[in-house]
Order: C-alpha cells, then sequence, then structure tokens
C-alpha cells in the first residue's frame, strides 16, 4: 500500500516537474531577437549541387569573372524553388538560374518573391560558410617571426 503512494506520488511529482519546465522556456523573458534563430534544418543538398554550385563560386572568383557566383546563395534559391527537396535536383534549373544572373539580374531581385529564401539562406551558410572563400597564408619569417 506504502509502495503504491510512493509511486503515484512520484508520477504526480514527475508530471507536475515537467510542466512546470515547460512553462519556463516558454514564459521565458527572452528577447524576440534571442527567439529568432534556426534551431534545426534538414541538410539534405546532394553532392552533386554542391559541387557545381562551389565548382561556379570557385572559378567565378579565380577568373575574376564579370558576374562573381555566391554558393550559398545558389543552393539557397535551388532549394527556395523545390522546397528544400533536392532529390529531384535537375542541372537544368541550376543553368536557368546562372543564365539569369549572367543577364544582369541580381539574386536580391529573383528571390524577392521566394517566402523561404531567407531561411535557406541563413540555414546553408549556418553549415557552409566556412568552407569556400578567400583566404590567406601565413608563413613564417625568417627570424621564425609571425608578421
Amino acid at each position: 500500500m506504502i509502495v503504491a503512494i510512493i509511486i503515484i506520488l512520484v508520477i504526480i511529482l514527475s508530471v507536475v516537474a515537467f510542466y512546470s519546465f515547460a512553462n519556463d522556456e516558454v514564459n521565458s523573458d527572452e528577447t524576440s531577437s534571442d527567439k529568432d534563430y534556426i534551431k534545426w534544418v534538414d541538410f539534405n543538398v546532394t553532392a552533386e549541387a554542391m559541387k557545381l554550385t562551389s565548382k561556379l563560386d570557385i572559378e567565378s572568383h579565380n577568373s575574376d569573372a564579370e558576374v562573381e557566383y555566391n554558393w550559398i546563395e545558389l543552393l539557397a534559391y535551388l532549394a527556395a524553388q523545390n522546397g528544400g527537396n533536392f532529390k529531384n535536383f535537375k542541372k537544368s534549373d541550376l543553368d536557368n538560374l546562372i543564365a539569369k544572373l549572367d543577364s544582369g539580374e541580381q539574386m536580391c531581385d529573383l528571390t524577392s518573391n521566394m517566402k523561404f529564401y531567407d531561411y535557406y539562406y541563413e540555414a546553408y551558410t549556418a553549415v557552409l560558410s566556412g568552407f569556400i572563400g578567400n583566404y590567406s597564408i601565413e608563413v613564417d619569417n625568417e627570424d621564425t617571426s609571425r608578421c
């Protein structure tokens, strides 16, 4: 009998504690900017899409091309266009985007009516931002100091 009462009390206290912590998290005094970040993202960009867009990015920067591509922008555009589903990725979609950019259209104009472009851009930037870019190599001086 006492064991049953203890078990019931433990269950009741567990439920109360759970709801108490859940409500604390929801009702905390966080500012809206603290809540306005992506907490989870499914990153399912195909290797083919990443390879093609990264190649475009690197080649456009190394060749001093008139249009410099940003692979994260390209991937975010493609994701916003297909709802983040890269299973049906077609190179022709990327080719069409590149043709538009080469003709002088700006990415901000192309994405102005895309509801989720900013979301994908933010998410893909978090995942991919350090992989491609302009970097410097630090070398030691003759006196072995780095300056």
